[in-house]
């Protein structure tokens, strides 16, 4: 046991006992230390009181002792003393580090070993204590002596039990704002690695001398060890709080940044204790978290799931005495903390909350089906449209080649047509000329009297030849070609491309009648061939 060498007065014992329940299953439990009076301490108040204890611990209640009217510091809290009230456990001025350590914080690593999260608060006023014992500090920081604090004790003791994974952070709210000091999430291969971490983080942190504090922390910090077990899946965090200490304006008397410090850390502290009232009431109530960032940051600590270790310092003399009261009956009020089961409108809530969940989720999971589906037909899509491609080119080839086919196709009928279409014209022309002269009767008859003389002169070749033979095709050659001459002459309406047949009997009929045969047939023959 660490001695002070601090001899501590007798005072009177008249008390009031306060019966209050400290269930071993309560989400909260509660320890109060007490300070020891130490004598020319810079800074503290009230010479004449400083070695006037307030208060004093027997077994785990801690008794607030009557005030003396006749003490210069009644001015600082005329508070009625005498009562008695029972916590999880109670710490003196002459305990140690190692049995706070033994007796609080021991039993709450079986706790966090099984995978369950845990948390330790340190709460009090100015210079009552709370980073030493946190250790917090820089003088209490290390594991290796009696002075060192609560973490360093707990990062010795998670490093035997071989962790699968131990990460660290710290971080201070400091005038409302949150600032890490450290950069995230550091992993610590040994309890040195960690403690190292802790010592650089705590090199950044805002502290201040005080008229109450030479060292007096003007942020509130939390340090974060997250450790993954062997076997377990999900890592589990075990969280440390010091906040700083309230402080009467009056007693500091803090200026300037000092004042503005104090401001915040006395309004973080008041939502604290609305927070802690609200969970403590006996019906669900409306937990005022997000009042400020120091309940929002601790919500998982003080009413989530965590096992919470709440360590009320308290300095112990009669010049503290409102606040070492005020300490106590933020301490009672923590003991009474439950975590209510849903019910009324906080249920529906919860419960739309749920659905509202479960809805999302399985959306989600439709969404991704849908996803897969999608992907698996742009995959055969993309397979079809290969194949499509392969198949067009096949289907191109062959409409090539019919193509030249039909071409060749269209040449040779063309080119048919037109000799069909030459032939019908020849055709035409032919049947136009044999009708035109075998229609015709005289026309005929003429020719036969033209054929006839000159097939009896054998003799004359140049008759024959030119008259005596001639063929109807060849007449009518020579019928259009008069006609061609004659293309104003018209009969009955038909065209000039057959020589009107009586026209040419008429000719050759009227010198006839009264010229030799001789002369006819040169007549003719001057005819035919003009």
């Amino acid at each position: 046991m660490l001695n002070f060498g601090v001899s501590v007065a007798t005072v009177p014992t008249h008390t009031t006992d306060i019966s209050v329940t400290t269930s071993a299953n309560s989400p909260v439990r509660v320890a109060v230390r007490i300070r020891p009076i130490e004598a020319n301490i810079p800074g503290e108040l009230c010479s004449r009181a400083e070695q006037t204890p307030c208060i004093e611990a027997t077994g785990n209640s801690i008794v607030l002792l009557p005030t003396h009217v006749d003490n210069d510091c009644s001015q600082h809290g005329g508070i009625v003393g005498g009562t008695r009230t029972e916590f999880h456990h109670s710490f003196g001025s002459a305990v140690s580090q190692q049995e706070v350590f033994d007796s609080a914080v021991a039993p709450l690593l079986a706790t966090f070993a099984s995978g369950q999260n845990v948390a330790i608060m340190a709460y009090g006023q100015t210079g009552s204590g709370k980073t030493y014992t946190m250790g917090m500090g820089m003088s209490s920081v290390s594991g290796s002596d009696e002075s060192s604090g609560i973490i360093p004790r707990v990062l010795e003791w998670v490093f035997t039990q071989a962790p699968s994974k131990v990460t660290i952070e710290l971080a201070e709210l400091y005038n409302g704002k949150v600032n890490a000091l450290t950069a995230g999430n550091q992993h610590a291969a040994t309890a040195a690695d960690a403690l190292s971490l802790l010592q650089t983080g705590l090199r950044r942190r805002q502290t201040a001398a005080t008229n109450a504090n030479a060292m007096s922390s003007r942020s509130h910090a939390v340090f974060t060890v997250t450790v993954l077990w062997p076997g377990q899946r999900k890592a589990t965090k075990l969280r440390f709080a010091d906040l700083a200490g309230s402080e009467r304006l009056a007693d500091t008397q803090a200026e300037g940044k000092r004042l503005a410090e104090a401001k915040a850390i006395n309004k973080s502290l008041l939502t604290l204790g609305r927070v802690v009232a609200a969970l403590a009431s006996a019906t669900p109530t409306f937990v005022p978290y997000r009042d400020d960032p120091l309940t929002f940051l601790l919500k998982d600590v003080i009413g989530g799931d965590a096992q919470t270790l709440l360590l009320a310092c308290v300095a112990g003399n009669e010049a503290s005495r409102a606040e070492t009261a005020s300490t106590l009956a933020f301490a009672k009020r923590a003991l009474a903390v439950k975590r209510h089961k849903p019910s009324g409108m906080l249920a529906g809530r919860l419960g739309s909350a749920a659905e509202e969940a479960k809805r999302r989720i399985a959306a989600e999971a439709e969404a991704e089906k849908l996803r897969n589906m999608v992907k698996q037909l742009q995959a055969t899509v993309e397979l079809l449209q290969l194949q499509i491609a392969a198949s067009s080119q096949t289907v191109n080839a062959g409409t090539s080649a019919i193509s030249e086919q039909a071409n060749d196709a269209a040449t040779y009928t063309r080119d048919q047509i037109t000799v069909n279409a030459g032939t019908s014209a020849i055709s035409e022309q032919t049947n136009d000329a044999s009708t035109c002269f075998y229609g015709n009767t005289k026309l005929r008859k003429l020719v036969r009297k033209v054929c006839a003389p000159a097939s009896a002169q054998s003799a004359g070749a140049d008759i024959d030849k030119s008259v005596g033979c001639i063929k109807p095709q060849v007449l009518v050659r020579k019928i259009r070609a008069r006609a061609s001459a004659q293309s104003a002459d018209t009969d009955t309406g038909k065209t000039a491309a057959c020589i009107k047949p009586l026209k040419l009997v008429r000719k050759v009929r009227v010198p006839a009648k009264h010229d030799s045969k001789g002369s006819l047939q040169a007549k003719i023959r001057s005819i035919l061939l003009i």
